[in-house]
């Protein structure tokens, strides 16, 4: 569960960059921070370690601190205090108390919406490929390193050539395991009043669901 959080991280990631330099991630943020998020998302991952791939697909909806993601088997909830991680087929669930401390971001990335100006830089920005097409790329990264930073070393934010529109994604983690998702039907709506519904209902866990409380 837990390898499958840091991709959830690295995937609100996405979009929580504030501080830019460039004029196509400086606009794509401004949308960002005054919207509430969604979007759809494929993603292949390879371990470095193991060698093994990992693929999935789902959505996110994200707003400041709160986020609320449906992926690969997998419900995470969090309206920037606590958090929910479901799964639904093993009948498990993990609840979690969030702050803002460093070692919070790869599990409750939506810090970094809040925290953003001392959580990453853009160190470049430019033409590349992605998908085999040319895109523009912004390079992101972290500016904690070492043991109490983030599991995130460097995000790469892929746009539709001469736009805002965000296609796509690169995240490498600390320990060199590489990450791609591919972003659709990305919207920006009016932002919500509250964060009830990114809060999640426990009454819909029945009595065989078995829920490990950190709290």
């Amino acid at each position: 569960m837990r390898k499958t959080i840091i991709i959830a991280a690295a995937l609100i990631a996405i979009c929580q960059y504030s501080g830019a330099k460039s004029k196509t991630l400086e606009a794509f943020i401004g949308k960002v921070s005054s919207s509430l998020v969604s979007f759809d998302y494929s993603f292949s991952a390879r371990s470095v370690k193991s060698k093994a791939k990992m693929t999935g697909e789902g959505t996110v909806k994200v707003q400041d601190n709160a986020f609320v993601m449906d992926g690969n088997g997998l419900e995470v909830w969090c309206d920037g205090s606590i958090r929910w991680t479901v799964d639904r087929m093993a009948e498990e669930a993990l609840v979690e108390n969030v702050d803002d401390s460093a070692e919070s971001y790869a599990t409750n990335p939506a810090l970094m919406i809040t925290s953003v100006d001392s959580a990453f830089e853009e160190v470049s920005f430019g033409v590349t490929k992605f998908q085999d097409k040319a895109v523009d790329a912004s390079v992101l990264s972290p500016l904690r390193k070492g043991k109490y930073s983030m599991d995130i070393a460097q995000l790469k934010l892929f746009f539709k050539s001469g736009t805002t529109d965000l296609v796509g994604a690169e995240v490498k983690l600390n320990d060199g395991s590489v990450s791609e998702f591919n972003i659709k039907n990305l919207s920006f709506s009016e932002r919500l009043e509250t964060k009830e519904s990114f809060r999640f209902d426990e009454k819909t866990l029945d009595d065989s669901y078995v829920v490990t409380d950190l709290r």
